[in-house]
């Protein structure tokens, strides 16, 4: 497996809220997690709630690392335990603490073990699986826009530029429970995996995602070039990439 991941403060925005983790699980051969969160919140919560989301997600895996062991079920638990117990670390923060009240954040993560990709979803961060010209997403955004869309409100084609395609129906830390969309995909050799922040998503479609990834010359490029992508549609917001690629011959490159 490897990976690259950047971040960047936007052309507008003073704080860049935006956290992401890739990172090697130690005594598993073959396993790495991968997480990629937006903060929200007055001051500087929004900062605190996605790093916080990112720490306690990673540090739960870390201390449940004997389950990675185990079948796929007890795998997406492990992911759907962690991020319920990091929305619990973050609620308390922000109720005992007024310079945090009403902090969020979203939280986008990928487990992944040999062939195999876990992935834990709250928010409108997202995910997509790049398989040769062809990009699919693999998370729904937890979104008032998506919710038009699925209720036929609006047409799809109408969400990316919809005056209200930032609001967002479900954020880690805003209740005191939560219940994350968790997912499992098996992985061909050469698929490439995006995790980022609606800082690109909203500024970069999913033609011009599939374009910029083909031009790269390697990972680190993919996440530069895209973030410069999004900078150019006027970069309003933090932006964030990870990018990930499963290789044959247990290549392993990870950063």
């Amino acid at each position: 497996m490897r990976s690259a991941g950047r971040t960047d403060i936007g052309l507008v925005r003073k704080v860049n809220e935006d956290r992401f983790l890739c990172e090697k699980l130690e005594n598993i051969d073959g396993t790495y997690l991968y997480i990629v969160a937006d903060g929200m919140g007055g001051h500087n919560a929004g900062e605190v709630a996605s790093s916080m989301a990112v720490q306690e997600v990673a540090a739960y895996i870390r201390n449940s690392i004997e389950t990675l062991m185990r079948g796929d079920e007890e795998i997406k638990e492990l992911v759907r335990n962690a991020i319920i117990y990091a929305n619990e670390m973050v609620y308390k923060t922000s109720i005992l603490n007024s310079n945090c009240l009403g902090m969020g954040t979203t939280l986008s993560m990928v487990l992944a073990k040999d062939s195999s990709i876990y992935i834990g979803h709250v928010g409108d961060s997202r995910i997509y699986r790049i398989r040769g010209k062809d990009i699919s997403r693999l998370t729904e955004d937890h979104s008032l826009v998506a919710e038009l869309v699925k209720r036929g409100t609006i047409k799809p084609e109408d969400a990316f530029n919809h005056p209200q395609k930032n609001v967002i129906t479900r954020a880690l830390g805003t209740e005191y429970s939560i219940e994350p969309d968790v997912y499992q995909y098996d992985m061909k050799y050469g698929d490439l995996i995006l995790i980022c922040t609606d800082g690109l998503t909203n500024a970069v479609c999913e033609e011009d995602i599939t374009r910029v990834m083909d031009d790269a010359s390697d990972l680190n490029g993919a996440c530069e070039l895209l973030i410069e992508k999004a900078k150019e549609k006027g970069g309003y917001d933090n932006i964030t990439a990870v990018v990930i690629q499963m290789c044959k011959g247990g290549e392993d490159d990870d950063r």
